[in-house]
């Protein structure tokens, strides 16, 4: 009989609270902060949009192929170790880029960056609450997840007001200032690998006997049996498209809503702003459902919700001229928050639900591999489509489609493969 132990809370649900607040800091910089300096680089910097584009690509590339590598790093040493040590070298790339004259720069100071950005990011937070959760585990990683939320909610906003009170170059240098300040200490102080380290166990709850024996090692199998799966190869396809429509909007929307259609800056960072302000509550009702209902159909929902995000801007901002306009950015941000909440918080608890705990580092590294290709080529494209014809209409048009498509591919993963095989 499973007992929960008694006068005492579950330390899990302080790692949520800890890790939430650290993902407002690293994700949000990581993923959400670059785009509102995209503008400034471009004029200050002389180069083009797909240049910058491309710069921005190399931090995708190095981060998406370090997951792996930090995968097996966590494996072997433990989440703690690589999660501070990413956190304590973070700092150092902003503080570079605050001195950058040439587009070069950035290209060589993202090859730090993303490595930084696999360390502190997505691959060790998902593996704490793997870890430290089974039967909530959809509701943990929902409330930790929201911490990305919250960052791009902030961080852009912030960087915006800081860049037009100090200047682009000082934005970067209190960045990482405030990294050393209130982001590396909270995790020396209280970051822990897994339930035993403060004498407890998964969920809080005491196993019988009888599950003693199974919850001796994690369930699951290992990453070289994933990986000669149909099911890795359709998470990781389906990761890939929504991550080429997310990263290609993200990087871009800045641009379009400035240059292409007069937004000012404060009204343009909202598109973004507002879209990841939806993503809290949807990440708590994504949470919710994945511990109710197969995680393969809530991903094909995050794949319409982005085709209908692309479609709001190409038909009500290009087409209606709703320009300046908060329809616009409510319905944009409505759309594209369900669809970067289901993204995000649906596919750990997809891998967890197809492989098990026991290699879950590794395959989850191998899957976000997928990030360098999606962030490669989404910026990219839709940068020169702009470059080409001026206009993001033919780059939005692009984003529906691969959207619908990774939506359709969603709904045919085999997620019950393994068990079946199992049983």
């Amino acid at each position: 009989m499973k007992t929960k132990q008694k006068n005492r809370i579950f330390y899990g649900w302080w790692m949520v609270v800890l890790l939430g607040y650290t993902l407002i800091h690293t994700a949000g910089n990581g993923f959400y902060g670059f785009s509102v300096y995209v503008p400034r680089l471009i004029e200050d910097l002389g180069c083009s949009t797909a240049g910058l584009m491309l710069a921005a690509a190399v931090w995708a590339v190095v981060f998406g192929f370090s997951n792996p590598v930090i995968g097996i790093f966590i494996q072997k040493y433990g989440v703690r170790k690589i999660f501070i040590t990413g956190v304590f070298l973070a700092g150092v790339p902003m503080f570079l880029l605050s001195f950058i004259t040439q587009l070069w720069h950035i290209y060589a100071l993202n090859l730090i960056a993303g490595f930084v950005g696999a360390a502190t990011i997505l691959v060790p937070s998902q593996t704490i609450i793997t870890t430290w959760f089974s039967k909530r585990r959809g509701i943990a990683m929902a409330l930790m997840m929201m911490g990305v939320g919250i960052g791009g909610f902030v961080i852009p906003q912030l960087a915006a007001w800081m860049i037009q009170e100090f200047g682009w170059r000082n934005s970067f240098r209190i960045g990482a200032i405030l990294n050393y300040i209130i982001v590396l200490p909270p995790l020396l102080l209280f970051l822990k690998n897994k339930p035993a380290d403060v004498r407890q166990y998964m969920d809080g709850i005491e196993p019988g006997i009888k599950e003693q024996t199974i919850a001796d090692g994690p369930k699951g199998v290992t990453a070289k049996r994933a990986l000669k799966s149909p099911a890795f190869w359709m998470i990781t396809g389906v990761y890939v498209l929504q991550l080429f429509v997310l990263s290609g909007i993200q990087m871009n929307i800045q641009n379009f809503a400035e240059k292409q259609m007069g937004y000012s800056l404060f009204m343009a960072t909202r598109f973004i702003a507002f879209a990841l302000f939806v993503t809290l509550p949807a990440r708590f009702i994504f949470g919710w459902l994945c511990d109710r209902f197969n995680p393969k159909y809530l991903m094909g929902s995050a794949g319409f919700f982005l085709l209908g995000g692309a479609c709001v801007l190409w038909f009500c901002v290009i087409q209606l001229g709703w320009v300046n306009d908060y329809r616009a950015i409510g319905l944009f941000a409505l759309f594209q928050g369900f669809g970067i909440a289901g993204s995000a918080v649906v596919l750990p608890i997809l891998v967890s639900r197809c492989f098990g705990e026991k290699e879950f580092p590794k395959i989850m590294g191998l899957v976000m591999a997928g990030f360098a290709v999606g962030v490669i080529f989404g910026p990219f494209s839709m940068g020169k489509i702009f470059d080409l014809t001026r206009s993001y209409a033919d780059a939005f048009i692009l984003a529906a489609g691969v959207s619908l498509m990774a939506g359709i591919i969603a709904f045919l993963i085999p997620t019950e493969s393994f068990r079946k095989k199992a049983s």
